[in-house]
């Protein structure tokens, strides 16, 4: 693969939560016909993530890489608008992880955006993963969705989580994409909130329980992801405004805050997504810059799977001066621990090619001068292989009858 570098280039032990119903398998709501898509048999079953192992076909794959290339596919970023030939032209000269799919990415329904969703995951091998914010409610971006918010859901049956949740990844699943940023464990402090009208309610015991419910509703071949850890529910801020901060103690936050996403980790939920919050109580960094937020979910919780950044681009428009510059905090997110960067902050194809040149090259340069491990590089990047391997082996059904 070539690389073209320009020159300038979001614990304690928990109480058991209720069990959830059995449930049949999820089918897609229209009749049955011959081609239809058709959930996999996978009801409660969470994506299984292999071990990071050197010799694993993963490993195999990233010590063919170049440093370069190895640093590439740590990102996960933005390409404006619904052009094939823009991301297959990021994607020559940068091969990254994948692409975060926004509103002027997704120009209709579910039906008429397949085409162009499936090409963009095709265009790598291992696929590449392919994202979008598929919440409900306040944050959507594929229709038709016409189920309950986490809101209206917190205030029903577990059952309806788990079926609706089900249902929304299978509109990514049918769209031809294969991550879901869907699952929002924040406990909502109130009404004031910003977080408010997207989490499921102001109980932790009870975001827990529908966090749960929603895991259970994961389907084989889109891997979920829960944020924004430590929990946005910390403010009343908008993070894409301001880096939120609380004096909260670790044990309020561990029994509060925390426990939605314990459930998440104790699951191997497939990613984490970290935000930009602190907790002073456990670092004066956000914790998407945070080593002492990644030690406790690896080492303390046992989790294995992806940690993934909020858009580090909303740290820059926090207006804060210690985060104005992109690359270096790109840099510092990979020395915490962080396995992938999504970076949204390129408004134009240009911009969004520079960008990443300059946090490539940024990110290899600290490797050479021993700054950033080179372990650490190739650790990220084979965990996000596995991940990649385990979602391309998935058949799409609604896509080989397309191509047939």
């Amino acid at each position: 693969m070539a690389l073209g570098l320009m020159s300038s280039a979001c614990a304690g032990s928990l109480t058991a939560s209720p069990a959830l119903p059995e449930s049949e398998p999820q089918r897609a709501s229209q009749e049955p016909v011959d081609d239809a898509f058709q959930f996999p048999d996978v009801t409660g079953t969470p994506l299984e993530l292999t071990e990071v192992d050197s010799v694993s076909p993963a490993g195999e794959i990233v010590e063919s890489w170049t440093l370069e290339e190895q640093v590439a596919s740590l990102f996960m970023v933005h390409v404006p608008d619904a052009t094939l030939s823009f991301h297959s032209g990021v994607y020559a000269d940068y091969p990254v992880a994948g692409f975060l799919l926004l509103g002027d990415n997704i120009t209709g329904d579910v039906e008429e955006s397949r085409g162009f969703v499936s090409s963009l995951r095709t265009l790598g091998d291992p696929e590449l993963l392919i994202a979008v914010d598929q919440e409900g409610g306040a944050v959507e971006r594929l229709s038709p969705d016409e189920f309950p918010p986490a809101p209206e859901l917190g205030e029903g049956s577990l059952d309806d989580t788990l079926t609706v949740a089900q249902e929304r990844n299978g509109l990514v699943y049918e769209v031809g994409a294969n991550v879901n940023l869907g699952v929002v464990a924040d406990v909502s402090p109130g009404e004031e909130a910003y977080i408010h009208n997207r989490s499921y309610g102001t109980d932790s015991s009870l975001v827990r329980d529908h966090v749960e419910a929603a895991l259970a509703g994961s389907i084989q071949g889109v891997a979920v992801t829960v944020k924004h850890f430590p929990g946005h529910g910390i403010t009343t801020d908008d993070t894409h405004e301001t880096v939120a901060s609380t004096d909260i103690a670790f044990d309020e936050w561990r029994d509060v805050h925390g426990a939605p996403f314990r459930i998440a980790t104790d699951q191997q939920v497939p990613m984490l997504m970290f935000g930009h919050l602190v907790v002073e109580s456990v670092d004066t960094e956000p914790a998407s810059l945070s080593s002492a937020w990644v030690d406790l979910v690896r080492d303390e919780w046992g989790y294995e799977g992806v940690i993934v950044t909020d858009d580090l681009s909303m740290l820059e428009d926090s207006d804060d001066d210690r985060y104005a510059d992109h690359t270096e905090n790109t840099v510092r997110a990979l020395q915490a621990g962080a396995d992938l960067i999504i970076d949204s902050g390129g408004l134009t194809l240009g911009q969004t090619e520079e960008r990443l040149a300059d946090a490539i090259a940024a990110v290899v340069e600290a490797v050479n001068d021993g700054s950033l491990a080179s372990e650490r590089i190739t650790e990220s990047a084979t965990r996000l292989v596995e991940l990649r391997l385990s979602l391309g082996g998935v058949v799409r059904p609604l896509e080989d009858a397309q191509s047939g």
